[in-house]
C-alpha cells in the first residue's frame, strides 16, 4: 500500500498547473482526435475525452494549425489523461504563450462572474434597506 502511495506522489506534476479548457487534436499512430485540454504547467497538459490510447503512447496535441506540442502520455483513467511534454515549455514558446492567453481568458470569466454575483447581492441587500 505504501508504494502506490509513493508512487502516486512521485507521479504527480509539481509545477504549478492553471486552469483552461479548450478543444484540441491529438495526433498518436496516424490517427488524430479530438481531445479537451484541462490544465497545464510548463511540464505537462491533463487532457480529457481521451480514447483509444494507453500510457506510454507518444502524442502531437495541435492547439491552432501553427501550434502544438509533443509529449508522451504518463498516465490515463478512464477518458483523462496526464501528458509529459518531450521538452518543458519555456516562457516564450509559442504554445506557452497561446496557453497563457487561454489561461487569462478563463480566470477573466471567473472574476466576470463573481463581481456579478457580488453586484446582485449587493443590490438585493439595497433593495431590503429600502424597505
Amino acid at each position: 500500500m505504501r508504494d502506490t502511495v509513493m508512487q502516486g506522489q512521485f507521479l504527480r506534476r509539481k509545477d504549478q498547473r492553471r486552469r483552461v479548457q479548450f478543444n484540441a487534436i491529438a495526433e498518436c499512430h496516424g490517427i488524430a482526435r479530438a481531445i479537451e485540454v484541462v490544465d497545464f504547467s510548463n511540464a505537462g497538459l491533463r487532457i480529457d475525452k481521451v480514447s483509444g490510447l494507453a500510457a506510454g503512447d507518444r502524442l502531437k496535441i495541435s492547439f491552432t494549425p501553427d501550434i502544438s506540442v509533443e509529449g508522451t502520455i504518463a498516465w490515463l483513467v478512464w477518458h483523462k489523461a496526464g501528458l509529459q511534454f518531450t521538452k518543458p515549455l519555456k516562457q516564450d514558446a509559442p504554445a506557452y504563450q497561446y496557453l497563457v492567453e487561454r489561461a487569462a481568458f478563463i480566470e477573466q470569466a471567473h472574476v466576470r462572474a463573481i463581481s456579478s454575483l457580488a453586484q446582485r447581492e449587493a443590490q438585493k441587500l439595497h433593495e431590503t434597506d429600502q424597505s
